[in-house]
């Protein structure tokens, strides 16, 4: 059974229950499978959410989380009892999904800028801690790249100055490339996806991000870079 995914309705949540459906231990760590979570798995970019599982006879530390299958794996070291069947209490680190929905919200905001300035297309995002980007699949011409990282900076400021909020909603992918939204190949066909809204720029992600774009006053271009005809931007947050 897919575990429902909480995080999608609300990223500030971090306390929530559930209830266990398979625990697996290897001897070193233990695996827990629930019926929902608020628990992020690395990937889209983003890196795993880290917290605790508490049951009335045990618990979890949460080290790793993965999404393996439809499933949200909740791994790390645990002690006492743990069942299936188990009410479990889901506490995530509040400042690790905090640091993590700035870093996710900011590369969002570089996109935005981007397509505002040049209009290409994101291929990859990093937003981890250690040197976030976002990669796009278009080479800035040689006379523009010396005056880019400033452009992207200020219309970054413009719309952090603005304080719009930060929404989502669903839909399919055929829908929204038939409205013009860029959606990677990756995206599954046929069933509703996430879609985040960044000062009106739209784009499928299921991560978890900041309520407001005013959080993002600590956000700043470190550098442009264009190799491979590929257009790197490296940003950081406060």
């Amino acid at each position: 059974m897919p575990t429902r995914l909480l995080y999608l309705d609300d990223s500030r949540r971090t306390e929530a229950d559930a209830t266990i459906v398979r625990v697996h231990d290897d001897g070193g760590e233990t695996t827990v499978v629930l019926d929902e979570t608020i628990f992020y798995p690395q990937g889209g970019g983003q890196p795993t959410d880290r917290g605790r599982l508490t049951t009335a006879r045990g618990g979890l530390d949460v080290r790793r989380v993965a999404f393996v299958n439809g499933e949200v794996l909740h791994i790390g070291p645990a002690e006492g009892v743990l069942d299936a069947g188990q009410t479990v209490r889901l506490s995530v680190d509040p400042e690790v999904r905090r640091q993590h929905a700035l870093l996710h919200t900011g590369g969002h905001l570089v996109m935005t800028a981007v397509d505002r300035l040049v209009g290409y297309h994101p291929t990859k995002g990093y937003h981890f801690p250690n040197g976030p980007y976002v990669e796009f699949g278009s080479a800035l011409p040689v006379e523009e790249r010396a005056s880019f990282a400033a452009k992207v900076q200020d219309v970054m400021d413009g719309m952090v100055a603005e304080d719009s909020e930060v929404t989502s909603y669903f839909c399919e992918p055929d829908g929204l490339r038939a409205d013009g939204v860029h959606v990677p190949a990756e995206i599954p066909a046929g069933k509703p996806t996430r879609v985040v809204v960044t000062a009106g720029y739209r784009s499928p992600c299921g991560g978890t991000h900041v309520r407001r774009l005013g959080e993002l006053a600590g956000l700043k271009v470190r550098n442009v870079k264009v190799k491979s005809g590929r257009t790197r931007v490296s940003y950081t947050v406060a």
